[in-house]
């Protein structure tokens, strides 16, 4: 038994010592650790470019919305009962199209009683005109009768009666033309008030027809059928579908150097949220004489070109170039947005890839300024797309742009 016990020991510790040295000899003959896995191969195509300092455009930059080349509120211009509108929000119009109707009944009235006002004054005149002709020719008898009566007299052949006589009579006829001329002139000046009525109450009872002024897009409509409308209630707010303009706000300061930077007819790039990757050539139009005494800033208007999606309301912003400076720049497909975030992928020096917050500037032409984040002499991806570089390794075959 004591042997067997014995026995026992000596086997554990000997499968101890063997396993030990199992140990030795695998640190012997060079065991090592597990292999750290390779960095991803970056897709081949990948350009990297040193990050250089360039001369980039000096431009001052100016916030502004979109605004219609023309737009006008249409008011009423008669009182009466909206019973029609036939345009909504939105909606594109012709001139002259119908945007709403008034009640007319009313109006038509005043309107005809106005026509046969009309119609009264000129039969007036019309009478007067025959009565005045009879005066006339009465007159003209008269007279001559009168001139027989002074030679006779002259002759002795008639007596002072008879002479006196047709003297009266001459003079009453003379009267009564002068009576008929001014009645017929009263008579005219009556029928030219009642035909001026009568105009008068066609174009008001044209006003229960509320049209469009010029072809463009109703961006506002504020009454309804049914509504009592006085004249000067505005109904609609309608845009040309013309030209558009940016309006922007530029700072007094930024005016000042160099003298005359911005004026009437100056150049801008426009750029508008709404229209990404879009560059707009626009023309300074209308420019504000004076800054305005508590924001000190100044109004400008700049024509837009005609393009696909403009409309009024959208923001954007406009840059005038006034010189040149040197900057650090970069390709602007290079900078890639993430949520609120802007970067770019950094190559170090052993050529991998890796995602790098950055501050950028203006963008002019092709190249963004980097205002932090990047340092002369970096390498970056200039053309990176969509796909995720962040710890991948960027092939030295890639090559890198020189220039």
């Amino acid at each position: 038994m004591n042997v067997s016990r014995m026995g026992g020991k000596s086997g554990s510790a000997a499968l101890l010592l063997a396993i030990a040295g199992i140990a030795a000899a695998s640190c012997a003959c060079g065991g090592s650790r597990e292999p750290q896995p390779q960095a991803e191969q970056a897709p081949a195509g990948v350009r990297v470019e040193t990050v250089r300092m360039r001369t980039v455009a000096d431009e001052i930059q100016a916030p502004g919305t979109v605004i219609a080349g023309a737009t006008a509120q249409v008011a009423a211009r008669a009182m009466g009962t909206v019973v029609r509108v036939a345009v909504r929000e939105g909606d594109l119009v012709k001139r002259g199209q119908l945007l709403a109707q008034l009640d007319e009944r009313e109006l038509a009235a005043r309107r005809s009683a106005a026509s046969a006002g009309s119609a009264g004054g000129a039969a007036g005149a019309e009478e007067a005109a025959r009565a005045l002709e009879a005066a006339q020719s009465q007159a003209e008898m008269a007279k001559k009768t009168y001139d027989r009566y002074v030679f006779l007299r002259a002759q002795k052949s008639v007596s002072q009666q008879e002479f006196d006589e047709a003297e009266t009579r001459q003079r009453a006829a003379q009267a009564n033309l002068a009576a008929a001329r001014a009645r017929l002139a009263q008579a005219k000046a009556g029928q030219a008030q009642a035909s001026s009525e009568a105009q008068a109450a066609a174009s008001v009872a044209s006003y229960a027809r509320i049209t469009a002024p010029f072809d463009g897009r109703v961006t506002r409509r504020s009454v309804e059928p049914g509504t009592m409308i006085t004249p000067g209630t505005p109904l609609f707010t309608v845009e040309g579908s013309g030209a558009f303009q940016l309006e922007a706000t530029i700072s007094s300061e930024a005016l000042g150097a160099p003298a005359g930077a911005i004026r009437r007819g100056t150049a801008a790039r426009v750029e508008l949220d709404a229209l990404p990757g879009k560059s707009l050539a626009g023309k300074v139009a209308e420019l504000e004489a004076g800054a305005d005494p508590g924001s000190h800033t100044i109004q400008a208007r700049i024509d837009l070109p005609k393009t696909d999606g403009m409309q009024s309301g959208l923001f954007g912003r406009a840059w005038f170039r006034r010189g040149e400076r040197r900057a650090l720049a970069v390709p602007a497909a290079a900078v890639l947005e993430r949520g609120q975030l802007r970067g770019v992928f950094v190559v170090d020096a052993g050529g991998l890839a890796q995602w790098r917050v950055i501050t950028t500037g203006p963008r002019a032409g092709d190249a963004v300024e980097a205002l932090s984040g990047l340092n002369e002499g970096e390498q970056i991806v200039v053309n990176p797309g969509v796909q995720d570089l962040d710890g991948k390794r960027v092939a030295a075959s890639a090559g890198e742009n020189k220039k």
